[in-house]
């Protein structure tokens, strides 16, 4: 019995040792530099992919780690000034609490949307959150952008989105 007990401490301390090192590097995320103030706005917005997805997309993020991502119907959303589209994310945010998707013009706008709002963390030099698709999306910041990292079936999407300031 004791030699059993000896065994099971010796296989926990073992990994404990092995294990914690992982969580404090993933809990590590210096690199990363998500900006709460303004938005970003998907490369090509007004263009080609929104023609394709019928929508423009934008992403802002939230303090306490939420995420938003705003659809607005294309070509509606051409004419959708930088001012509207931030308050949309803002009254969006005020509609729930948790993870959710929401429908609805937000009391800003002439059509519907949709906006999805999710919990985000930390893997690395990157933020990681439900999106959607297959497995969680990632984002990699640049300078004044970020490329938000799509799971595929064959291989990854990677689009870019700038960021827009409204003041």
């Amino acid at each position: 019995m004791k030699a059993k007990f000896a065994k099971n401490i010796l296989l926990f301390t073992l990994m404990t040792i092995v294990t914690f090192p992982g969580i404090v590097l993933s809990a590590q995320h210096s690199n990363t530099t998500e900006n709460l103030s303004g938005y970003f706005s998907r490369q090509g917005n007004s263009g080609n992919p929104s023609k394709t997805t019928r929508n423009n997309i934008y992403i802002k993020f939230f303090k306490n780690r939420w995420i938003a991502m705003l659809y607005i119907p294309y070509p509606y959303a051409i004419n959708v000034e930088s001012s509207v589209i931030e308050q949309v994310f803002v009254e969006a945010k005020k509609q729930t609490t948790g993870s959710s998707y929401l429908r609805g013009t937000f009391g800003q706008l002439a059509e519907t949307a949709t906006v999805q709002i999710e919990r985000y963390g930390y893997l690395e030099d990157r933020i990681v959150f439900e999106c959607g698709s297959l497995a969680p999306c990632t984002i990699r910041f640049g300078e004044d952008n970020l490329e938000l990292i799509k799971p595929g079936v064959i291989n990854q999407h990677i689009i870019r989105y700038d960021h827009v300031t409204t003041q």
